[in-house]
């Protein structure tokens, strides 16, 4: 996998602990990780090489080049795979195609970071297997330009009566999947915190969105 953490926005701390515990992951699950800063690896010989692209809180417009651009969505159109974690979804570029490939856009979050309760909608996936019905942990809680549900297939949604500053409603879906374009895209609004990325069941959602992305776990994601 290729673990893209270029910021043209804001730079979460959080990248290096996400790097180091997708870089463990990698050494014991079998996976190869490479790790760019750099846009200049999007090219269709470079990507051919990865099972699945990650956007570790990659922000603002990671990817302007257009010829870099297009050679992601070759990717993707090719049946390659995609991740975004976090503030994969915090675009500023005028790029339609990527938002429709995380499937919703970051607009706003609750003020700092808070506990709050997860809901696990679909237990059977490789991103939820093994997690709580109810799933209580600290983050920093985004909202979103729209509710993805329509189009994507959701995995967990979090309940906003369990913490403070929530708008979305009752249905704040939180991390989701879904085909686009011939493609696979995985994407976890989880991850703002440096604690998050040595948390046993955060990384076992992590690990198995990664194998999800990857092709190497089952892919039920119809919305």
């Amino acid at each position: 996998m290729l673990v893209l953490t270029k910021t043209t926005g804001f730079r979460h701390e959080s990248i290096p602990d996400g790097v180091r515990a997708i870089q463990r992951l990698g050494r014991t699950h079998r996976m190869t990780v490479d790790t760019t800063s750099s846009s200049s690896r999007f090219t269709s010989k470079v990507l051919n090489r990865y099972d699945a692209v990650i956007f570790l809180s990659a922000t603002g417009t990671p990817i302007a080049d257009r010829t870099q651009q297009r050679a992601f969505e070759r990717y993707i159109k090719a049946g390659g795979g995609y991740l975004g974690v976090h503030a994969a979804s915090d675009t500023r570029g005028k790029w339609a195609w990527y938002e429709g490939l995380v499937g919703a856009r970051f607009t706003r979050h609750a003020p700092g970071t808070a506990r709050a309760t997860v809901r696990v909608e679909d237990r059977t996936s490789a991103a939820t297997k093994g997690l709580p019905a109810a799933w209580t942990r600290t983050d920093e809680w985004y909202e979103f330009d729209r509710n993805p549900r329509a189009g994507v297939h959701v995995l967990a949604t979090v309940d906003e009566t369990t913490y403070s500053g929530g708008t979305m409603g009752a249905d704040h879906p939180i991390a989701w999947c879904h085909r686009y374009d011939g493609g696979r895209s995985v994407y976890t609004a989880m991850g703002h915190t440096r604690e998050s990325f040595s948390e046993r069941r955060y990384l076992a959602h992590l690990l198995g969105a990664i194998e999800m992305a990857a092709g190497r776990a089952r892919f039920n994601c119809a919305p």
